[in-house]
C-alpha cells in the first residue's frame, strides 16, 4: 500500500518508496525533477506514471511554453503516459496534438521523443493516419540523422497503407538509412493483416502423422505420458504412443504421435504446453542463427503445419527458449521469411503461432506451437498468493487416484484446486476443504462451484486443528503454502513435520496422504514415525524451488483389530487434533531462506496456452516409487527411455 501523503511531502523520500503514487499537489513538484539528470528525474518520471492519465494534463499544460531542457522529458512523458492508459477522447486528441506539434520544436531531443512517442500511440487510436502523413513529412525536411531515424522508426510502428506510401516516397533521400528504413517497412506491412480472421483450428487433424513435443512441470514428466498413453487406449490408429526424449538441444519432453485432433492434447491436465518440432538443422561455428531459424520456417513441413491448423491469415513471434529479446536477430528472420513465403507475417502483437526456438550441441530446433484457447482450467474464477499451479494440483489428484467412497480433505485449500482437479478426476463420497483465511475460502467457493465439485464442504478453521467431523478422511490431498501465505515465523520445517504427524493420526485405517513437501527428508522421516508407508516421491520444479511430491500410505486394520477396537470412533470418526507437537522437534530449518513463493503466469498467457516451462535442464534425482515398480521420470541425457521399457 503507498503511504498516505502529507501536505508537503518530502519527495525525495517518498520517491525511495516504490509503492509512493502521487496526487495532483506533487505534480509540479516532481516535473520539475524531470529538468535534474540522474536517479531523480528517473525516480519523478516512475512516479508520475504510476499516477497515469491524471498525470497528463498536467504535463501538456507544463510543457506549454516550458524552456527546451524540460519539453524533451515532458514530450517523452506524454508519450508514455498515451501509450499505457485509457483515455478520454478529448485528452487523447489533445495529447495526439502535442506531440505532432512538437514535431517542429526547435529542439532535436524533444523532436526525437515526440517521434518515438507517436510510433507508440495505441493501435485504437483514431489519429493514426494523420500521424504518418506528419512523420513522413517530417522525416523529408529533418536534418538530424538521429531524428530522421526515430521518424522512420516511428513510420513503420505506426503502419497500415498511409505509412508503407509514405516509406516508398522517401526511398530516394533516404539511402543513409536504408536498413532502417528497411525494418520500418516490414513492420508496417504487418500491420495490413491484422484486420483479417487468424485462429487455430484445434478440431482438425494432421493430413498424416505429426510428431508432437509436450512439456510439463520438470518432475511431472512419467505423469504426463501416462495421461497421454490413455488419452488414445483402444484407438484404432494406435494411440499418441508417448516416449520421453532428453537432448541438449530440446531439453526434457514427451514425444507423441498426433493422428488426431489437435485439441485431444488437452486431455492431459499435467500438460504445460505442445509444440510441432521441425527438423533439426546443423549450425556450424560462425553460422548465422537468425538464417537457420529462416530455414526451417520456409521448410515444407513446417508450411504444411502452419497451413494445416491456421484458419486466415498465419501470424506468429519468434521465442527464443535460453531468453533474451534478440531483436536484430528476428528481424534477419522476419526479412528472410517474408522474402521467401510473404503470407508468413512475423507479428508478436497479435501472433497465432510462438515459433519456440532451442539452441544446444551445434544444433538449432525449432518448433511451431499453437497459441489454442486452453479449456482445462476455466473452473478458475479466483486464485490466492501462492496457490497451487493448476498442472501441479492435476498431478496431485492424479497420483492420489480415484476411489468412490473416498472422502477427500484438503486442510490449506486456498483457492481449491486440489478439490477441483479431484473432483473432475472421478467420483467420491464427500470433499472437505479448511483454510483459516475467509477470501480464500470465498474464490475456493467460486472455484469449487464452477468445476461442478458436488456437495464440496468448507470451513474456516487452522489446518493443526482437528478434521472435518464426520468420518474420518481417507484422502488427505494438499498443497501446505509454501512461500508467501506461510506466517513468517521460522518453524516451517517443524510445522510441516507437526502437520504430517497429526495426518498420521486423522486419516482413516487404509487412507492416504498425498502432498507437496519443501522438505523432503525431514517429512519422510516424520511419516514413518508415524507409521505411514510411502509408495511414491517425486521431486517436481515448483516455479522457483524444487519440492517433493510425497504419497503416504496408512495401514489398514487387521480384521481381528477391527473387531477387538469395535465402535471406536479413531476408527472411522473424526481424528486426534493435528497440531500436537512432537516431543524433541522444532527450529528452523536450513532450506527455509531458500523458499519462494509459487509464481502464476498472468491468466491471460493461461487463456493463450502459454503454460510454458523455460528451464529446459532435464530431471537429476528422478522420483521413485516405493515398494513397487521404479518411476522413472528421466533417462539420463542423450539416452531415450521407451514406454515400458
Amino acid at each position: 500500500m503507498s503511504p498516505t501523503a502529507t501536505p508537503d511531502p518530502d519527495l525525495h523520500h517518498a520517491l525511495s518508496d516504490p509503492g509512493f503514487t502521487p496526487g495532483r499537489r506533487h505534480f509540479a513538484a516532481l516535473m520539475d525533477l524531470l529538468e535534474a539528470a540522474g536517479e531523480p528525474a528517473e525516480l519523478a518520471e516512475r512516479a508520475l506514471r504510476r499516477a497515469g492519465a491524471a498525470a497528463l494534463p498536467a504535463a501538456l499544460e507544463r510543457a506549454a511554453g516550458a524552456a527546451p531542457s524540460l519539453r524533451a522529458p515532458l514530450t517523452r512523458l506524454v508519450g508514455k503516459l498515451m501509450a499505457a492508459a485509457p483515455l478520454d477522447p478529448g485528452v487523447a486528441e489533445r495529447a495526439r496534438g502535442h506531440l505532432l506539434t512538437c514535431l517542429r520544436d526547435d529542439d532535436r531531443r524533444t523532436r526525437r521523443m515526440a517521434a518515438v512517442a507517436l510510433g507508440k500511440l495505441p493501435a485504437a487510436d483514431a489519429g493514426r493516419p494523420l500521424v504518418a502523413e506528419a512523420l513522413a513529412e517530417a522525416a523529408r525536411g529533418e536534418p538530424s540523422p538521429d531524428v530522421r531515424r526515430a521518424l522512420i522508426d516511428a513510420l513503420g510502428k505506426v503502419g497500415g497503407s498511409a505509412a508503407i506510401e509514405a516509406l516508398a516516397e522517401l526511398g530516394g533521400d533516404l539511402s543513409e538509412l536504408a536498413g532502417v528504413r528497411a525494418r520500418a517497412e516490414l513492420l508496417a506491412r504487418r500491420t495490413l493483416s491484422r484486420g483479417e480472421l487468424s485462429e487455430i483450428a484445434g478440431d482438425r487433424a494432421p493430413e498424416r502423422p505429426v510428431r508432437v513435443a509436450v512439456r510439463c512441470r520438470r518432475g511431472l514428466e512419467a505423469i504426463l505420458a501416462e495421461e497421454l498413453a490413455a488419452l488414445d487406449e483402444g484407438s484404432p490408429g494406435g494411440g499418441l504412443a508417448p516416449e520421453l526424449r532428453s537432448d541438449p538441444c530440446g531439453g526434457t519432453r514427451v514425444e507423441v504421435t498426433l493422428r488426431g485432433r489437435l485439441d485431444a492434447l488437452f486431455g492431459a491436465r499435467t500438460m504445460l504446453s505442445f509444440a510441432f518440432p521441425l527438423p533439426l538443422r546443423k549450425l556450424d561455428e560462425g553460422q548465422d542463427l537468425a538464417a537457420a531459424v529462416a530455414d526451417r520456417l520456409l521448410s515444407r513441413e513446417s508450411r504444411e503445419i502452419l497451413r494445416r491448423f491456421t484458419v486466415g491469415a498465419i501470424r506468429y513471434r519468434i521465442d527464443w527458449a535460453g531468453g533474451g529479446k534478440r531483436r536484430a536477430a528476428v528481424f534477419r528472420v522476419a526479412a528472410a521469411v517474408e522474402a521467401g513465403a510473404p503470407e508468413l507475417v512475423n507479428d508478436p502483437t497479435q501472433s497465432t503461432w510462438d515459433v519456440v526456438v532451442h539452441e544446444g550441441a551445434g544444433r538449432v530446433r525449432v518448433e511451431l506451437a499453437p497459441r489454442l484457447p486452453d479449456p482445462r482450467f476455466a473452473y478458475r474464477r479466483g486464485d490466492v498468493p501462492a496457490a497451487s499451479h493448476p498442472t501441479i494440483a492435476a498431478a496431485l489428484a492424479r497420483i492420489a487416484g480415484v476411489r468412490g467412497d473416498d472422502v477427500v480433505w484438503d486442510p490449506f485449500v486456498g483457492s481449491g484446486l486440489e478439490l477441483c482437479e479431484r473432483a473432475l478426476l472421478g467420483p467420491y463420497r464427500r470433499l472437505v476443504g479448511s483454510d483459516r483465511d475467509p477470501r480464500a475460502l470465498q474464490i475456493a467457493r467460486e472455484n469449487l462451484d464452477a468445476a461442478g465439485a458436488r456437495g464440496a464442504e468448507l470451513l474456516q478453521r487452522d489446518a493443526g486443528g482437528a478434521p472435518p467431523p464426520g468420518d474420518a478422511p481417507t484422502l488427505i490431498l494438499t498443497n501446505p503454502p509454501l512461500g508467501r501465505r506461510v506466517e513468517r515465523t521460522g518453524d516451517l520445517d517443524a510445522m510441516l513435520d507437526r502437520f504430517v504427524e497429526g495426518a498420521a493420526r486423522a486419516l482413516a485405517p487404509g487412507g492416504r496422504l498425498v502432498w507437496i513437501s519443501p522438505f523432503p527428508e525431514r517429512t519422510e522421516a516424520a511419516a514413518l514415525r508415524s507409521g505411514l508407508r510411502p509408495e511414491a516421491l517425486q521431486r517436481v520444479d515448483m516455479g522457483g524451488f524444487d519440492a517433493q511430491i510425497q504419497s503416504f500410505h496408512k495401514a489398514a486394520l487387521r480384521p481381528q483389530a477391527i473387531h477387538d477396537r469395535g465402535h471406536d470412533r479413531g476408527d472411522r470418526r473424526r481424528g486426534d487434533r493435528l497440531d500436537r507437537p512432537a516431543a524433541g522437534r522444532g527450529g528452523r530449518g536450513p532450506q527455509q531462506a531458500e523458499l519462494r513463493g509459487e509464481q502464476h503466469r498472468p491468466p491471460r498467457q493461461e487463456e493463450r496456452h502459454d503454460h510454458r516451462d523455460h528451464d529446459a535442464e532435464p530431471p537429476r534425482a528422478v522420483g521413485r516409487r516405493v515398494g513397487g515398480k521404479v518411476a522413472v521420470v528421466g533417462p539420463p541425457e542423450g539416452r531415450r527411455r521407451r514406454r515400458g521399457g
